[in-house]
């Protein structure tokens, strides 16, 4: 009875060791997987809590400088497009406008007046052209005429010895001649004068046509005009800031009678058509993520609420913290690092539903998911 007494307190430590050794072994083989599984769901699946909420910010800046006459809009209020803002004194822009409209008037009447006097040029080019030719016939009757004189006077002085023909014939001859002479010395003033007219005339039709300036079927001082009258009418349209797209008023620091400068801007908008997420993961996850996957976002604002998304994009550059450069060379510092950080790139995913119950702000914090599986699109959904 002893010797079994004996025996039995001699076998339970073995078995305890056993036992211990089976228990430690099972740990370290959970440890073990449970690591491996950690390891392949977070490379798998990477997720990531540094993720905020974005939505594009753009500035309201007038197109022309004036006093606020009307505001249509309270901060935080919601706007649609095309929905007006606020409104700048038009009255400078309206009398700028009429003012554009007279003179395009007034280009018009004179371009007008030019082309009629371009035509009545043409009509004078037209008559002159005809007196010279005229007188360039009447020319060359005087010269045919003055060609026989001449010659029948060179006849008649021979004959004048030999008393063929009397004195007074002989000097009526001549003075048919001289007669002839003169008058062909007229016709050819006359031609001369009709040139000089019709030069000057074609002048004066020159000038006319430049200052028409007509090119083919446009007119440059009326298309002038008219581009006046169209950047009148643009300013009276600017004078009513309107909301390029839906959008929530933020940052609203103006009221009526404040004056806007062109380019200054009064408040913003936050753009209500695209919201996403910059979420940050580590570098060592940007190889299981790739644009077109679907990723999960979860908001601290609202537990248990999930919003799908789209990865559309991986940042591509991300500035160190410890570069610095002296002129044109950059400075490394000598650094002994026991523990290396991975660095953190951003990740742009699209939101691809809402929720009105649950409405986007931007800056909230969200937790992120990326799934092994391309997103799902609208279709299929």
């Amino acid at each position: 009875m002893q010797n079994t007494k004996t025996s039995h307190h001699v076998i339970n430590p073995k078995r305890r060791m056993l036992l211990g050794r089976l228990i430690g072994t099972l740990i370290v083989l959970g440890a073990l997987v449970s690591g491996i599984m950690v390891w392949r769901i977070n490379y798998q699946h990477p997720r990531t809590n540094d993720a905020m909420v974005r939505a594009n910010i753009v500035g309201i800046a007038p197109e022309v400088s004036g006093r606020i006459v009307e505001l249509h809009v309270e901060d935080n209020q919601y706007v649609k497009q095309g929905d007006l803002l606020y409104l700048i004194d038009p009255r400078p822009y309206e009398a700028k406008l009429a003012q554009a409209k007279a003179e395009l008037m007034l280009a018009e009447k004179e371009v007008e007046s030019k082309r009629a006097s371009s035509g009545s040029a043409e009509s004078t080019i037209e008559r002159l052209e005809h007196l010279r030719t005229a007188a360039e016939a009447e020319v060359k009757r005087v010269e045919a005429e003055d060609e026989y004189l001449h010659n029948y006077l060179d006849r008649l002085e021979p004959l004048v010895e030999k008393q063929y023909v009397t004195t007074d014939q002989l000097n009526q001859a001549k003075s048919k001649y001289a007669a002839s002479r003169a008058e062909l010395a007229d016709a050819r003033a006359k031609v001369l004068s009709a040139q000089s007219a019709i030069a000057e005339a074609k002048s004066e039709s020159q000038r006319a046509i430049s200052l028409i300036a007509q090119v083919g079927h446009v007119n440059a001082r009326i298309e002038a005009a008219r581009a006046v009258v169209a950047a009148a009418e643009l300013n009276v349209e600017y004078c009513s800031v309107r909301a390029p797209f839906d959008a929530y008023v933020t940052n609203l620091n103006t009221r009526e009678g404040e004056y806007a400068k062109v380019g200054t801007q009064s408040f913003a908008l936050v753009d209500d058509r695209h919201w996403y997420v910059i979420a940050n993961f580590k570098e060592t996850y940007l190889q299981s993520i790739h644009p077109g996957q679907e990723a999960e976002v979860f908001l601290v604002g609202y537990p248990g609420k999930r919003y799908r998304g789209v990865v559309s994009g991986i940042g591509w550059a991300n500035y160190p913290d410890n570069a610095k450069q002296q002129g044109v060379l950059p400075e490394v510092q000598r650094t002994l690092n026991w523990v290396i950080l991975a660095s953190r790139f951003q990740v742009r995913i699209d939101i691809s539903e809402r929720d009105s119950e649950h409405p986007l702000r931007m800056g909230m914090t969200a937790f992120v998911t990326v799934l092994d599986r391309p997103a799902e699109t609208n279709e299929h959904r």
